[in-house]
């Protein structure tokens, strides 16, 4: 076991994700897109537009150095009024800011070490704090929820193939082969076994499914 644990580290290790922080600013604007200074940017991830100090917006990158706005309610309290600024030119744009915080979904403990030591520049928050975050089987909005609570960029989906996902836009920022088959027995791996592969008839096979279904590919 030792021996096949080393030789997916080996493989892996040639795709190790970077999780750099990507700064921009924006040079054309209207009231729902963006034009910004920067290309080098992958599609699907999200930034925030910061005007005057103040994050005022969510970014979303659409390729062709467009952003599309979205509502930014991380810090949205129901009894105070969200003000309503719109993003103006030479604002910035900050992507990439929580990537370095990320959640593994993987199949077990084998895959799940793997992952952590095939990427050593992103802290890994435990999957037993997530498993707090559903009751039957996580919704996109359950990811969403926890990684806006842990503030978490990235969820590292082992399936078929390697998928590091956005976890704002479920996006799809980097794939890379793996030379193992994924065998989910439960939703995820945790280091308590609080799931029943049964759930509305999930079966191993049905939650590599289903999670593919929720992530997205940017065209």
């Amino acid at each position: 076991m030792k021996k096949i644990i080393l030789l997916v580290v080996t493989f892996f290790n040639l795709f190790a994700f970077n999780p750099k922080i990507i700064k921009s600013n924006i040079i054309e604007t209207s009231h729902k897109i963006g034009i910004i200074d920067n290309n080098n940017i992958q599609k699907g991830m999200t930034g925030y537009v910061i005007h005057n100090n103040s994050i005022i917006a969510r970014a979303l990158y659409i390729g062709n150095n467009k952003i599309k706005y979205q509502n930014f309610e991380d810090l949205k309290n129901e009894a105070l009024a969200t003000p309503k600024i719109l993003p103006h030119k030479n604002d910035e744009v900050i992507f990439g800011l929580y990537n370095k915080k990320g959640l593994i979904i993987a199949p077990n403990q084998d895959s799940y070490i793997t992952t952590e030591k095939n990427h050593p520049n992103i802290n890994w928050i435990s999957s037993d704090i997530f498993a707090n975050y559903f009751k039957n089987k996580p919704e996109p909005e359950d990811f969403q929820q926890f990684c806006k609570d842990v503030k978490v960029g990235v969820i590292d989906f082992i399936l078929d193939k390697e998928y590091i996902v956005d976890c704002k836009s479920f996006y799809i920022l980097e794939e890379n082969p793996i030379n193992y088959k994924a065998i989910y027995k439960n939703a995820f791996f945790s280091s308590f076994n609080k799931y029943n592969k049964s759930f509305f008839g999930f079966i191993p096979d049905n939650w590599i499914n289903y999670y593919k279904s929720i992530i997205k590919k940017a065209k």
